[in-house]
């Protein structure tokens, strides 16, 4: 009989079998899509989960709608996504566009002291109890870039001149960078249905809006894109 998983063992089991070090060329368990996606999340948290199954284009489709602030955990997302699939300089654009909306800016325009809207900054900000900017919290004291910088090193290297464990401890810092995520999403979004993700939509080209409306989330019924 198949296993009806729950956000907290979809978590479990894929967090420890994460690789994003490489880029991946398909999802750990294909089975688990449709069960990610059946269970009709807030779609920053789904995100999370698709890519913590290294299933990037599912996770692409979604980040494609929360492209501006305040929806940073979208951008933070596209960011991580650019850098597994190997595009660096768009992870750096991504992180760099979360960075300023973090901060207040307008994403490219911090040096012009452009300002972002006082409801709009305050939405980025995380859950009860969180004192911290949404990129304070996942990276902490860490540089963000450091990691964008150390994985394109990583595959700019033959496999004899990567450093003893290299490749793990990235697949390890990568891990709980997610999790750091997922943790920070579930506290401001909460963990209860979200069968209208367009609640979340920041962005949205009228292209995606037509094939998401043709989308149907395997056996629990329709869900809005």
């Amino acid at each position: 009989m198949p296993r009806n998983h729950s956000l907290e063992s979809l978590t479990q089991k894929l967090l420890p079998s994460t690789r994003l070090a490489q880029p991946p060329h398909h999802s750990t368990f294909p089975d688990l899509t449709a069960k990610i996606s059946d269970l009709q999340l807030h779609p920053t948290i789904e995100v999370a989960l698709h890519m913590l199954n290294s299933d990037l284009p599912s996770a692409h489709f979604l980040v494609r709608h929360m492209q501006a602030p305040p929806a940073v955990e979208g951008m933070l997302l596209h960011s991580i996504l650019h850098r597994a699939e190997g595009d660096f300089d768009n992870s750096r654009a991504w992180l760099s566009d979360v960075k300023d909306a973090c901060e207040g800016f307008q994403p490219k325009k911090k040096s012009e002291n452009q300002k972002l809207d006082s409801d709009v900054f305050s939405q980025t900000k995380g859950g009860n109890g969180f004192d911290k900017t949404f990129v304070e919290f996942v990276y902490g004291e860490s540089d963000p870039d450091k990691l964008i910088d150390d994985v394109e090193s990583l595959r700019r290297k033959k496999l004899g001149q990567r450093g003893e464990g290299e490749e793990e401890e990235l697949e390890e810092r990568s891990r709980e960078e997610l999790h750091k995520v997922l943790e920070w999403c579930k506290a401001k979004f909460g963990t209860e249905l979200w069968r209208d993700a367009t609640k979340a939509w920041v962005e949205n080209s009228e292209e995606i809006s037509k094939i998401g409306g043709e989308m149907a989330s395997g056996g629990k019924g329709h869900r809005e894109f």
